[in-house]
C-alpha cells in the first residue's frame, strides 16, 4: 500500500518514464523524479530540511514550483502554500505562524524580515542517488493553506499525505473520459487548492501532459491553444463566461448566431438523420478556438452558471464542474456528465470514499451542503474553536447552500452568510439572480447582495458593463431578465461601472468589497 506522496510520485513515474510531462520543457516523467530528488538533497545539505519542517513556496506557474512541492513532502516536511497576491507583510505573518523554516521563492517575491529565501528556479547540482525519502505515513500533514485571515485567529487548512492520496486514487475515476497523454492546460495558480489538483495531482495519476502558462493574458492562452492542442482546459467560470461572450458576439458579428442555436437545439435529431456534418459544421469553429482538440473543460474556483455549463457541453465539450474548498481538497462533488465503459451515464457525484449531504433542506431541496470522507480534512491547525463549528458527527459543514437535481448534480445557492432574507421570509439567492443578469452581453460581471432601501430589504445588483453602456439601457436589460422570474427576485435597485469589481485569486467576486465601494459612491447608481 502506497503511505506518502513521495511513494505515489515514485510508481507513477516509474511505469512513465519516458512518457513526456512537462511539456513546453520537454521533460519526462523521469525527468521530474530526478529532478525531485536533486532538489531534496539539496533542501538537506544546504538547509537541513527534516521531517515535519516547514518550507514555504512563493512563485507563479513554473516546473520547479511543482518539484520542489514533490520534493518538500518526499522529506515528510510540509508546504506553505502563498498566495503570489499577498503582501509581504501578510506572506511574514503566515510564515511566523507556521514556523516557516525556509522559502523557495522566485526572485520577484523574495522579502526580508523573515525565513532564509532561495531562488526556485536555481538548478540543483546535487546527486540523486544521495536521496532518501522520510518515513512519512498517511496521516502526517503534507500541506498548508491559509483560507481566511492573515492577521488575528487565522484558519490554516492542514492537509495530509492521506488527502492528497485519496485525491489522486478518486482522480483515476475519469481516466474513462480523461485518457493517458491527454494534454492538461496550466495557467491557474499552482498555490491554489484547484491548480494543485488539476495541474500536480491529476496530470499525474492520469498518465497526462502538463502545459504549464506562467503569464495571465488570455492572448497567450490563445496562442498555445494553436501551438499544442491540449485536450483538457481547467479555469475559473470567469474565464467561461467570457468564452462565452467572445463566441456568442463572434456569432452575431457573423450573422450566424440564430442558425447556431437553431442547430445546437436539434443536434441530436439532425445526427439522427445523417445530418450530422450540419452540426459539425457549426460547432467546429468553436473547437478551433481552443486548439481543436479539446476533449475536456473543467471549472472551479467558484460556481460555474449552469447556463454556461449546459451552452458548452451542448457544442460537444465534456464538462467537468467542480465543487469543492481546500478543507475538502478540491473536489467534493463534480457535476461531470459522461457515458461510462457499460454504457451508462454518469453525471454526477463526490470522489469514490466521500460523501455529499444536503442538510436540512427546505421546501424547495435547499439546504447546507455537508461533505464528509477521505478528501476532509483532519481540522484547522491549533483552532479548535474553528473545527468545533465547522463539524458535526464526522460531517464537514461548509457554510455554503446547495441543491441536488434530479440527476444528483448540485445546484449550489451561495454562502449561508449572503443569503438574503427579505421582509416576507423568502429567501433571495445571488448566484441565481447573477447566473440570470449575465446572460446579457452587455452584462460584464455581477454582484448581487441584500441592501436595505427606504427601510426594506431588498437585492441590489452591482454590475461591470462594457464601455459605453448607458443606466438606461442596463435597466431595460435587467427589467426583461425579470420576467424570468418570479417578482418577489427582482432587482430594481443597482449600480454599474465599466471597471472591474473586486475578485479573489479564485477569480471569485468578494461581496462585501462591492458593497464597500457601493456605500462610498464609488458606482453610477439607479434606485427606482
Amino acid at each position: 500500500m502506497i503511505r506518502n506522496i513521495y511513494e505515489m510520485l515514485q510508481d507513477v513515474c516509474s511505469k512513465n518514464k519516458d512518457r513526456l510531462f512537462f511539456v513546453r520543457q520537454n521533460e519526462t516523467y523521469s525527468d521530474l523524479l530526478k529532478k525531485v530528488k536533486q532538489r531534496a538533497v539539496l533542501l538537506v545539505k544546504k538547509f537541513g530540511i527534516k521531517k515535519d519542517d516547514t518550507v514555504a513556496i512563493l512563485s507563479g506557474n513554473t516546473p520547479e514550483f511543482i518539484k520542489s512541492y514533490f520534493s518538500i513532502t518526499a522529506l515528510g516536511a510540509k508546504v506553505l502554500m502563498l498566495d503570489t497576491g499577498l503582501s509581504a507583510n501578510e506572506h511574514l505573518n503566515m510564515m511566523q505562524i507556521t514556523n516557516c523554516k525556509l522559502v523557495l521563492a522566485q526572485k520577484e517575491y523574495f522579502i526580508s524580515g523573515g525565513p532564509e529565501v532561495f531562488d526556485i528556479e536555481s538548478d540543483d547540482d546535487t546527486d540523486e542517488k544521495e536521496f532518501s525519502a522520510a518515513d512519512a505515513v498517511r496521516e502526517d500533514i503534507a500541506m498548508l493553506s491559509f483560507t481566511s485571515g492573515s492577521t488575528g485567529k487565522p484558519k490554516v487548512v492542514g492537509l495530509t499525505h492521506d488527502n492528497i492520496l485519496s485525491l489522486g486514487q478518486g482522480a483515476l475515476f475519469y481516466k474513462q473520459v480523461i485518457h493517458p497523454g491527454y494534454t492538461f492546460y496550466g495557467f491557474l495558480p499552482l498555490y491554489h487548492i484547484y491548480g494543485v489538483v488539476i495541474n500536480i495531482i491529476a496530470p499525474l495519476v492520469l498518465e497526462g501532459k502538463l502545459l504549464l502558462q506562467p503569464v495571465l493574458n488570455p492572448r497567450e492562452f490563445l496562442k498555445d491553444f494553436q501551438q499544442y492542442h491540449p485536450e483538457v482546459i481547467p479555469a475559473v467560470p470567469r474565464i467561461w463566461e467570457a468564452f462565452y461572450k467572445k463566441i456568442v458576439e463572434a456569432a452575431k458579428e457573423k450573422h450566424v448566431y440564430t442558425i447556431m442555436r437553431i442547430v445546437i437545439y436539434l443536434r441530436r435529431i439532425l445526427r439522427t438523420i445523417g445530418l450530422g456534418w450540419v452540426v459539425q459544421k457549426v460547432t467546429k469553429p468553436v473547437h478551433d478556438l481552443f486548439g481543436g482538440n479539446t476533449k475536456v473543460l473543467v471549472s472551479a474556483g467558484a460556481t460555474l452558471k449552469p447556463s454556461i455549463r449546459n451552452f458548452f457541453e451542448s457544442l460537444d465539450f465534456v464538462v467537468g464542474d467542480c465543487y469543492g474548498l481546500t478543507e475538502t481538497t478540491g473536489p467534493a462533488n463534480f457535476n461531470f456528465a459522461f457515458r461510462m465503459s457499460d454504457g451508462s451515464m454518469h453525471y454526477a457525484g463526490p470522489l469514490p470514499g466521500n460523501e455529499i449531504e444536503i442538510h436540512n433542506p427546505d421546501k424547495h431541496g435547499v439546504g447546507e451542503i455537508w461533505v464528509r470522507g477521505n478528501l476532509v480534512m483532519p481540522g484547522y491547525v491549533d483552532n479548535d474553536e474553528a473545527n468545533l463549528n465547522a463539524f458535526e458527527n464526522g460531517w464537514f459543514k461548509t457554510g455554503d447552500l446547495g441543491k441536488l437535481d434530479k440527476y444528483g448534480r448540485l445546484v449550489v445557492k451561495g454562502r449561508k452568510k449572503q443569503v438574503i432574507v427579505l421582509d416576507s421570509g423568502k429567501n433571495v439567492y445571488p448566484d441565481e439572480l447573477e447566473d440570470l443578469y449575465l446572460q446579457n452581453e452587455d452584462i460584464l460581471s455581477a454582484a448581487v447582495f441584500e441592501y436595505v432601501i427606504k427601510g426594506k430589504i431588498v437585492p441590489f445588483g452591482v454590475f461591470q458593463v462594457k464601455p459605453g453602456t448607458s443606466l438606461a439601457k442596463v435597466a431595460m436589460l435587467i427589467k426583461a431578465s425579470n420576467l424570468k422570474i418570479a417578482p418577489y427576485k427582482w432587482v430594481k435597485h443597482f449600480a454599474i461601472t465599466e471597471e472591474e469589481l473586486p475578485q479573489t485569486s479564485a477569480k471569485k467576486i468578494k461581496h462585501f468589497a462591492v458593497r464597500e465601494m457601493l456605500e462610498k459612491g464609488e458606482f453610477l447608481k439607479q434606485v427606482s
